[in-house]
């Protein structure tokens, strides 16, 4: 069976080059590893940040002094833009083949990419939370992750699986993303990204002024929302029509991009500059991912061992945050890895065994589910229009 796979063909398919990217995937597994690694970080520690001292991070409530060691993990959460990005970059290249999106075909296939492994991953989490779904508390939390709502209440946000929330607010991104094409066609993919730019600043500000609690963390529905994440997803879009025409998207050179490194890693310290570290993380991978793409140099070893869990990252990401307390907890019972020191050095363990776990779930559901998403096309005509 054919994957399906929403990489773009790569710059010169036409001329007969592989259209699959390795890079994207390579970039995916990046996103995970990242991911992955932050929650390894905050299950041997308890907490994965230090907790704010006003409106500065206080270095004196780490845990220990190897939390300051292994600190940088903290930063695996810069994974979570970068699928963001990536996501971006996908979908609009994949419409650009065809210079037009057809809209019907386009949520079709979203559906069946995204829902049925989301829906297997939920029933898994309902069942490893012990969530009792006849409560009143428990239908809610039921039917708001069914209907991708969760991130619009702050105690459905992180509830049943702690990283359903960029589910939600990329199936959201997907509903917009037929406006962003008009937005396109009238506008050019530039102004499109400048509006979506615009719309994130000011609601990022108006919040920050009128309703942030200073004296708490800066989490919550006003953060997920998909109009001040639609920024992030556009610059990948931005970034896939201009690499797919052979123009260049951002200036080259590595300074801008550490400039961009430097400042996003400066304003995780401060609240009032944290309000837009999850949008400079953004702009740091545009920068980066761009560089890395038109790379002349092949693609190395390293990078193919890591094309697999690409593959699968979807899964993985899905499965991996009840999945790290299940093998972190079974690692401490043995009595081996009390300190979380330790523990944060077993995480090879826990990455392989859910590796595994996902390249299986992958190969099952996500391709079993994309597999019968097309023959279902098919026999209803889909496939004549």
């Amino acid at each position: 069976m054919k994957r399906e796979t929403d990489t773009p063909p790569a710059a010169g398919a036409e001329r007969g080059v592989t259209p699959h990217l390795l890079r994207i995937d390579v970039l995916r597994a990046v996103a995970i590893l990242s991911v992955f690694l932050l929650h390894w970080f905050g299950q041997a520690y308890g907490t994965d940040h230090l907790n704010w001292n006003g409106l500065l991070r206080d270095p004196v409530s780490a845990p220990s002094t190897s939390f300051i060691a292994f600190f940088p993990l903290s930063f695996g959460w810069m994974g979570v833009p970068l699928f963001f990005v990536i996501s971006g970059f996908c979908i609009h290249a994949s419409a650009l083949k065809n210079n037009e999106l057809r809209v019907g075909r386009f949520f079709w296939r979203r559906f069946w990419r995204i829902y049925p492994p989301y829906l297997a991953a939920l029933i898994f989490a309902i069942f490893i939370s012990q969530t009792d779904i006849t409560t009143a508390d428990g239908q809610g939390q039921l039917w708001s992750h069914l209907l991708l709502i969760h991130n619009f209440r702050a105690d459905w946000i992180f509830a049943l699986n702690g990283v359903f929330w960029s589910l939600a607010v990329e199936a959201q991104l997907y509903l917009l993303y037929p406006l962003l094409w008009q937005l396109r066609v009238r506008w050019g993919i530039a102004g499109a990204l400048k509006l979506t730019l615009l719309l994130s600043v000011v609601g990022r500000v108006l919040c920050a002024v009128f309703l942030t609690r200073w004296d708490q963390e800066l989490s919550g529905p006003m953060w997920t929302s998909p109009l001040f994440l639609w920024f992030d997803w556009t610059l990948g879009a931005f970034l896939a029509e201009r690499y797919l025409a052979g123009a260049i998207a951002f200036p080259k050179g590595a300074f801008l991009r550490w400039i961009a490194f430097v400042v996003l890693v400066i304003s995780t310290f401060a609240k009032p500059t944290a309000i837009f570290t999850f949008s400079l993380a953004s702009v740091f991978f545009a920068l980066a991912a761009e560089s890395y793409l038109r790379r002349e140099k092949a693609v190395g070893v390293v990078e193919r061992w890591l094309v697999p869990l690409g593959l699968c990252s979807y899964s993985f990401y899905l499965i991996h945050y009840p999945l790290v307390r299940i093998i972190a907890e079974a690692l401490r019972s043995t009595g081996n890895f009390d300190n979380p020191a330790l523990l944060i050095c077993t995480a090879p363990v826990g990455a392989i065994t859910i590796g595994l776990i996902s390249f299986v779930a992958y190969s099952i559901v996500e391709r079993g589910s994309i597999a019968l998403g097309r023959r279902l096309f098919t026999l209803r005509g889909g496939a004549a229009r």
